[in-house]
């Protein structure tokens, strides 16, 4: 079959050449004819000869030169880079004839017998490339064998922990298998210098940073992804954050990120978050019960309700849970969820308030709250929201 191919070309480039003589029809013919024979010479394939030298001598140097057809009239000079769309289902003969009609490749059934050549029939991906004059059709045809690789969004949303953005990765179906994932959050070993104070057992809960990335279905993997949701944490909490942080609370890096998780998920107002840093590393301070209910939230959540509304006295609830931060004192055992950047600098600065309580205003109704200094006036403002309107 590849004798025959070889043959029909060989045939296909002698017309080209008389072409050229006979009719002003195939405009730069023997320019185009030429490139393809120097391209076959050049390559480890079936030699095509080329146009006869002596032929091409005859060719009358005072005719004039044929206009090129208007489709080609767009095409780039040599050398430059145009957009090369390819529609799904598209054939290699369509294919072939805009690429001649733009000026990218010097004869459209060559092309098509050069793809038959390679094997490559009913082979070209749909989608759109970057080709340039002056390319091979060998160079060409790789390019449009070549499925480009899309890239998709997925979107980690603030104050979701692990197992949320495992269903996150689950639901987007990019080839990122979610236990996987899961598991390298919770065992895997990464090195990076805000990890250090992360005690050897604990998870990565709170430092892969919620945001928007980009993956490649089917190729990125889900180390790849986690590296990148690291690195992306190093950049909203750098190093100067950092030590902002252990000298304005003494708290090291992983007992900024358990204070910031809460903070995410206990402040809905941002601009509310700094104040209610205040209320929690005043606590800690003054060693008196953190009294978070996120916490015991994240203690008892199970799927798929993961933050559980609290019907009961918060501190009867599983007491003896780690997370139970009414009833243990100090931080928690470990972040609760994936912090904002907003959060983190509200942990690291906390507003300068001597502020130990707040409640929602359920009368605002907007996710903001009241605070207070001392605890009668706490109950006074809990009063006040339980009153009926």
């Amino acid at each position: 079959m590849r004798i025959v191919l070889v043959f029909l070309m060989l045939v296909m480039v002698s017309i080209a050449g008389v072409g050229v003589l006979a009719s002003s029809s195939f405009g730069g013919g023997a320019e185009a004819v030429a490139d393809l024979a120097s391209t076959a010479r050049t390559r480890a394939q079936p030699p095509v000869a080329p146009p006869s030298a002596a032929g091409a001598s005859q060719a009358d140097p005072t005719a004039p030169v044929p206009t090129a057809p208007a489709a080609a009239a767009t095409a780039a000079a040599p050398g430059d880079a145009m957009t090369f769309a390819i529609a799904g289902g598209e054939t290699t003969g369509s294919i072939a004839d805009r690429l001649r009609q733009q000026g990218l490749v010097p004869n459209a059934s060559l092309f098509r017998f050069w793809v038959q050549w390679r094997g490559a029939e009913g082979r070209l991906q749909a989608g759109e490339y970057r080709l340039r004059r002056g390319m091979s059709m060998d160079e060409i045809i790789d390019t449009l064998l070549a499925a480009r690789a899309k890239d998709v969004a997925i979107t980690f949303v603030e104050g979701r922990r692990l197992e949320e953005f495992a269903d996150t990765l689950a639901k987007a179906d990019v080839g990122i298998d979610p236990q996987r994932f899961l598991d390298l959050a919770r065992r895997g070993a990464f090195a990076y210098d805000f990890l250090e104070t992360k005690p050897a057992q604990a998870s990565l809960e709170g430092y892969l940073f919620p945001d928007t990335y980009r993956v490649i279905p089917g190729k990125t993997t889900a180390e790849e992804l986690i590296h990148q949701m690291l690195k992306r944490f190093g950049e909203a909490f750098p190093a100067p954050l950092r030590e902002q942080a252990r000298s304005n609370n003494g708290l090291n890096v992983h007992q900024t990120v358990i204070l910031a998780s809460i903070i995410e998920r206990e402040a809905q107002v941002k601009e509310e978050r700094p104040r209610i840093a205040a209320v929690y590393t005043n606590r800690l301070r003054q060693r008196e019960c953190l009294c978070a209910d996120a916490t015991i939230q994240y203690g008892i959540g199970k799927a798929p309700e993961w933050w559980p509304v609290l019907r009961d006295q918060v501190r009867n609830i599983e007491p003896g849970n780690p997370f139970n931060t009414y009833t243990h004192p100090g931080l928690p055992p470990g972040p609760i969820a994936s912090p904002g950047a907003s959060a983190l600098q509200a942990a690291a600065d906390p507003e300068k308030t001597d502020y130990m309580y707040y409640v929602r205003d359920d009368v605002k109704n907007d996710g903001s709250h009241l605070f207070a200094r001392t605890l009668a006036e706490h109950e006074r403002n809990v009063a006040r929201m339980r009153r009926p309107s």
